[in-house]
């Protein structure tokens, strides 16, 4: 029983820093996923000579025309006319999310996608998806016009997670 206390009162006082070690490896993964998923978006732009879009989507086929990204995305081939995929063969990879309750992924106010142009070059202007926890930043992915994607670990802008 006294070892069993033991445990017990070691493993208390360690789930604080077990908690915010999850934290850190969830938003990192978030990241990497991120990160990676426009660096394919960006080459198929560049490998096709032709424009790419990545959006948020909650059913893989379509654009879901929001800042929040918690659900998931899609990458596709971009007709200027439309602003998601005409057809499900313009659909190159589609990416179902199924975060844990309070983590969201939010765009940049009033960038719903990226749009990479045939040269890899990103078409407007800077996007950031924010990686958050209970509306606290734990990171971010970032692609400026040239198409350069950086992750960072926690966002300098304040309150970028907030609900709107």
């Amino acid at each position: 029983m006294v070892v069993l206390l033991v445990l017990a009162t070691l493993c208390a006082i360690a789930w604080p820093d077990l908690q915010a070690l999850l934290d850190r490896q969830r938003a990192a993964s978030a990241r990497h996923l991120l990160s990676s998923h426009l660096a394919f978006a960006r080459m198929a732009a560049i490998r096709r000579q032709v424009e790419v879009s990545m959006c948020a989507s909650r059913d893989g086929l379509q654009c879901a025309g929001a800042d929040d990204w918690q659900h998931g995305w899609i990458i596709h081939l971009n007709r200027p006319e439309h602003a998601g995929p005409l057809a499900a063969e313009d659909v190159l990879h589609q990416h179902a999310l199924y975060p844990p309750s309070g983590w969201r992924i939010r765009a940049s106010q009033g960038r719903p996608f990226i749009r990479f142009l045939d040269n890899g070059r990103a078409l407007g202007t800077n996007l950031s998806l924010w990686v958050c926890r209970n509306d606290q930043p734990f990171g971010r992915v970032v692609v400026n016009n040239s198409g350069r994607i950086r992750s960072e670990r926690q966002g300098r802008k304040p309150d970028p997670c907030a609900q709107p």
